[in-house]
């Protein structure tokens, strides 16, 4: 990019095109004041000094103008209305003046039309902080810059003026294709490229471009802080693009890994089943069956953990759907109480009312249940105690499960519905017999029903799980 860097060294002259415009259009105006003046000095002053108010209109017209062709189209209205005036009036019209006044008007017209009146460097000081340059139509060199666009690009307004619009854009194609534009008269809106400055460097930019008869006006958007923003956001869609892979990818590992275990599972359980079942003819003792059951007790609690994997890659897969129905809650409550005999090692409290109903589905729901309150009866010592209670506000719905067991410590709650996080993963003690499954199941389970489940949690007093749903006709009895 060495190539397209530009040297700071001043250059002192202006496009001649633009020098023989201003000096002409400047002139000329000098000239008709004159003549209007002496004429009316030397004349009867009744008759000349009527018309005088002409100068200053146009003096505002040409250089106080930001809309040109309005300020035209006021001035000759105005010059019609006054002379229309002063022709119905007392005062008699001098041809000579009028031809005077009708030739200032024409000039005023045409400096507002066709001319930029001043330079970007003349301008007051709220223009300081734009990004601005003027380009000669001709020859295609900076006539003026704002110190914001000299200061963008390492210089001065004073070192821009007159160099080569070529030595501080990176892109011949792009310089081209801009200045094409703006030589056909086409306004040019939001063309992206890259500029260099003093050093070298590159400066993208958004060009925006208004053609002239003899000069372009350019303005620049600087999209320096824009272009390091789409850089941090390239890098943070790469890592996402990376998070999904490994998602993925650990999704095909659970199915494939689970499939390939449960397959050697169903002989082996065949063939244990079929050696306990008849002892004598396989010649096995009491000893021997005592061992092969608790093969076999192995072997049930291995396929469970096996299914339970599916079930995680089922459900993370979007293959498994959602049937709601009109389910008695504390119905639900006791079939799983019954179903693990909880009453026969915690005490349980329930705070339900007969008539409570919500819309889910059924067996996906109570697994959902199944896997808080096994939770609070696995993480817990006795005295176990364990609340179970339905809520309800406006239209949302919550069943809540609360124990006083071991409790989550707090930089732990937002992990534990991971899959395969362990809570207590330094303590390998397998009396709880998990895997991390359960809670991340329960938690997909909850939002394939249209709910959302939270926790809180205070170590050493207990942890309270709740489950959110949006109440949906159906639920009233």
């Amino acid at each position: 990019m060495a190539e397209q860097r530009f040297s700071p060294e001043h250059t002192s002259f202006l496009p001649y095109g633009s020098r023989f415009y201003r000096i002409g259009i400047n002139g000329a105006f000098i000239a008709i004041i004159g003549i209007i003046l002496i004429y009316s000095i030397l004349f009867s002053a009744g008759i000349a000094f009527s018309h005088l108010y002409y100068i200053p209109l146009v003096m505002i017209a040409v250089w106080y103008s930001n809309r040109s062709i309005w300020t035209a189209a006021a001035l000759s209205l105005a010059y019609a209305a006054v002379t229309l005036y002063l022709a119905f009036g007392d005062y008699t019209l001098d041809p000579v003046l009028i031809f005077l006044f009708t030739l200032l008007y024409l000039w005023g017209m045409t400096a507002v039309v066709l001319f930029q009146p001043r330079g970007l460097a003349e301008k007051g000081k709220d223009d300081g902080d734009r990004l601005a340059f003027t380009l000669d139509r001709t020859s295609l060199l900076i006539t003026s810059a704002t110190p914001a666009f000299a200061a963008l690009l390492g210089s001065t307004s004073k070192d821009l003026q007159g160099i080569d619009l070529g030595r501080i854009w990176t892109s011949t194609k792009d310089r081209q294709a801009f200045c094409s534009m703006l030589g056909r008269g086409v306004n040019v809106t939001n063309f992206e490229t890259t500029l260099a400055d003093a050093t070298g460097n590159a400066v993208p930019v958004l060009l925006s471009g208004r053609a002239g008869q003899m000069e372009h006006f350019c303005s620049v958007l600087d999209l320096t802080s824009l272009t390091s923003y789409r850089t941090v956001r390239s890098g943070e869609e790469e890592a996402n693009r990376k998070i999904a892979a490994e998602e993925a990818w650990r999704q095909d590992f659970v199915t494939t890994a689970a499939h390939e275990l449960r397959t050697p599972l169903q002989p082996v359980l065949g063939y244990l089943h079929l050696l306990l079942e008849d002892h004598e003819r396989y010649g096995i003792n009491d000893e021997a069956g005592r061992i092969l059951k608790i093969c076999l007790d192995n072997v049930h609690r291995e396929r469970v953990i096996v299914n339970r994997m599916l079930e995680l890659s089922l459900l993370d897969s979007g293959k498994i759907s959602c049937a709601p129905e009109r389910v008695r809650l504390r119905d639900l409550v006791c079939e799983v109480l019954a179903h693990h005999d909880i009453d026969r090692t915690a005490e349980v409290h329930i705070d339900i009312p007969d008539e409570s109903c919500i819309m889910v589905n059924r067996e996906q729901f109570f697994l959902v249940l199944e896997s808080l309150i096994l939770n609070a009866v696995q993480y817990n010592e006795p005295p176990r105690v364990i609340e179970i209670a339905y809520r309800e506000n406006g239209d949302r719905q919550s069943v809540v499960v609360r124990d006083n067991g071991i409790g989550i410590e707090p930089e732990k709650l937002q992990a534990i519905f991971k899959p395969f996080y362990l809570a207590d993963e330094q303590d390998l003690s397998r009396d709880y017999n998990r895997m991390g499954l359960g809670l991340p199941i329960a938690e997909r389970y909850v939002h394939l029903n249209g709910g959302t489940i939270t926790v809180e949690s205070v170590a050493g007093q207990g942890s309270t799980f709740t489950v959110q749903l949006q109440k949906r006709r159906g639920d009233d009895i």
